[in-house]
C-alpha cells in the first residue's frame, strides 16, 4: 500500500539577520514600559496594534515582509504584495500562557522573539477526524499523522510564520524569566481572485 501525504500543514522558521542586540534591548525597554495585563493568566500585550510601524523596527519589518512573500510563493501564491495589518507586543511571565486562537482575519500570522522562553505550540485541527475523534493511537514512534500539536521553542531572533487560519497557543510558563515575543498579521496588497472574482482591498501604508 502507498501513502500519499496531501495537503500538509506548511510553517516557515528563520533567524532574522536585522534584529541586532540593539534593537532586541530596546524592543524589551518598549514592551516592559507598555504591556497592560487585562487577562490573569494570559500574560501582558501592548495595546498598540501597529508595533512594526515604528521606526525602531523599520529593517526588522523589511525583513519579515521579504519572507512572508516567500512563504506566500512557497505555495504558489500570486499576489501584488503584502502589508503588515497588525503588530503587538508580547511578554509571558512565570504562570502565564496564551490560550488557543487563531487569526481568521488574516492571510499569514507570525511571531518573533526577543528573548528564549516557553513554547509556541501549533494546533492540528485534523487530528483524528478521519475515524471521527474516538479512536486511541499507539504512539510508538513520532508520525506527523497522528500528531496533536506542533511544538517550537522559542529563541532569540527567530522567527515563525504560518497560515493565520492554524490555532496556536503559548504554553503556560514555569521559569522565573520573562518570554518576550513580537506577532503580527498580514494580508495582500491589490486585486486577489481571478479576473471574474476580483476583490479589491484597499492599504495605505
Amino acid at each position: 500500500m502507498d501513502l500519499v501525504d496531501i495537503f500538509p500543514k506548511t510553517i516557515a522558521v528563520a533567524q532574522l539577520k536585522s534584529l541586532t542586540p540593539t534593537v532586541i534591548s530596546q524592543a524589551r525597554e518598549l514592551l516592559d514600559k507598555t504591556c497592560t495585563y487585562q487577562i490573569k493568566g494570559d500574560g501582558g500585550f501592548t495595546t498598540e496594534q501597529q508595533l512594526l510601524n515604528r521606526e525602531l523596527f523599520r529593517d526588522v519589518k523589511a525583513e519579515i515582509l521579504g519572507l512572508c512573500s516567500e512563504f506566500a510563493a512557497a505555495h504558489n501564491h500570486i499576489l501584488e504584495g503584502l502589508h503588515i495589518c497588525n503588530s503587538w507586543g508580547n511578554i509571558v511571565h512565570q504562570g502565564d500562557g496564551i490560550r488557543y486562537h487563531k487569526h481568521s482575519n488574516s492571510y499569514i500570522s507570525g511571531a518573533f522573539y526577543l528573548s528564549d522562553g516557553c513554547p509556541f505550540n501549533i494546533l492540528n485541527d485534523g487530528y483524528a477526524d478521519i475515524f471521527g475523534g474516538f479512536l486511541p493511537s499507539r504512539r510508538k514512534e513520532e508520525n506527523f499523522r497522528d500528531m496533536e500539536s506542533f511544538t517550537i521553542n522559542p529563541k532569540i531572533g527567530r522567527i515563525i510564520i504560518f497560515p493565520a487560519s492554524l490555532k496556536h497557543c503559548v504554553i503556560t510558563s514555569s521559569s522565573n524569566e520573562a518570554r518576550y515575543s513580537i506577532a503580527f498579521n498580514a494580508i495582500p496588497k491589490g486585486r486577489i481572485g481571478d479576473p471574474t472574482g476580483l476583490m479589491e482591498i484597499p492599504i495605505t501604508e
